[in-house]
């Protein structure tokens, strides 16, 4: 009995070593992916385009902020020990105080429209992937390609499909 145990182990072991021997794994790096192909870059410049946009509108309140800083700084130099500050002084300041208090917002608000943009111009370029890699998969006879991240402690440079999916990716999306 336990001869024919070890007779079905070693025919067992022999087969799953053989099936394991016909698959063919593969793995792509997203990141290069997004970065370096074509729907990438133009998702890339729609977000360098509105972060310009952005930044123009904050420095263009930063300067209008410098400049009601520099008027109320120049009004308090004038003002004589224990005299008490004009009516229209006063009132720069508190100008001064809600733009600046706007202004961090507006900062803020960018800030998080800009990282919510970015990540729906990646799902965009990872939605027009999808349909790709799963073509290239099927006619390469490829049975798994996993994305390379993290959690791969190693993964061999042979097995690495990012260029040749990336010109795939850039062929389909110039049509």
């Amino acid at each position: 009995m336990r001869i024919i145990l070890i007779i079905v182990a070693i025919v067992m072991m022999q087969t799953v070593s053989l099936h394991a021997a016909e698959l063919k794994v593969g793995h792509f790096d997203l990141q290069s992916l997004i970065s370096q192909s074509e729907a990438g870059k133009e998702a890339r410049e729609k977000y360098l385009s509105r972060a310009k946009k952005y930044q123009d509108e904050i420095n263009s309140r930063t300067e209008k902020l410098k400049k009601l800083k520099e008027d109320i700084e120049e009004g308090a130099k004038k003002l004589k020990q224990n005299e008490k500050p004009s009516n229209n002084l006063i009132e720069k300041d508190k100008e001064y105080a809600a733009l600046f208090r706007d202004f961090q917002r507006l900062q803020g608000g960018y800030q998080d429209e800009l990282k919510v943009y970015d990540a729906e111009l990646i799902r965009k370029v990872i939605e027009e992937l999808a349909p790709v890699l799963s073509t290239f998969a099927t006619s390469n006879n490829y049975d798994y390609i996993f994305r390379l991240n993290e959690t791969f402690a190693y993964a061999g440079e042979k097995r690495d499909v990012t260029a040749d999916l990336l010109k795939a990716f850039n062929k389909i999306h110039k049509k």
